[in-house]
């Protein structure tokens, strides 16, 4: 009697945790060398530094995007003249960089990881940040490409860091391990 409840307690257990904690596959991140994940970059003053945002659904069950929406944020005396360019072919580009903008492709993206975008800017010596934010209105948004478009969320796999460590990303979550009651038993013997 005391092993049922057990093993019940700890499937109910990790029931909760896998709806508490999922495991986020849609990757969005910041990279100085697409598609080496290259996260941190270590320029001379005012050299050119250009920062990708890139979209990766290669673990993700949706393998396919028209649409992704973000805001960029830069550390405060790090850069000057800003650039913000559309990598997808065709794409239309729907706001500003630092207040939210949104990529849209005309056809289906299905290679990954994708560059969408790029941010060129002369480095002032001031370590700093490239982080990506949620765009004001559609925040952390992916548009699928079926007809209507779904939204689905992106998590944030890591900022960009430029003379200095990137900041950590929130792609987090842990696999629940599928096992028998078989195994479970065992455990117990």
């Amino acid at each position: 009697m005391r092993h049922t409840a057990i093993a019940l307690a700890l499937v109910a257990l990790a029931a909760v945790a896998s709806h508490a904690n999922p495991i986020m596959t849609e990757w969005f991140y910041v990279d100085f060398a697409p598609p080496g994940g290259v996260y941190r970059v270590d320029p001379a003053m005012y050299d050119l530094v250009d920062a990708y945002f890139v979209v990766d659904l290669s673990m993700s069950p949706a393998q396919r995007f028209t649409s992704v929406s973000f805001r960029v944020e830069l550390t405060q005396g790090m850069w000057t003249n800003p650039v913000f360019t559309s990598l997808i072919p065709g794409s239309v580009v729907e706001g500003a960089w630092n207040t939210g903008v949104t990529v849209t492709a005309i056809d289906c993206v299905e290679s990954f990881p994708a560059p969408v975008a790029k941010l060129s800017f002369r480095y002032l010596g001031v370590p700093g940040d490239v982080l990506i934010r949620d765009h004001p209105l559609k925040p952390r948004w992916l548009i699928d490409c079926e007809e209507p478009g779904q939204q689905f969320l992106y998590c944030v796999w890591s900022h960009g860091g430029v003379g200095k460590t990137p900041v950590g990303g929130d792609c987090t979550g842990s696999a629940v391990i599928d096992v028998t009651w078989t195994a479970i038993r065992a455990l117990y013997r």
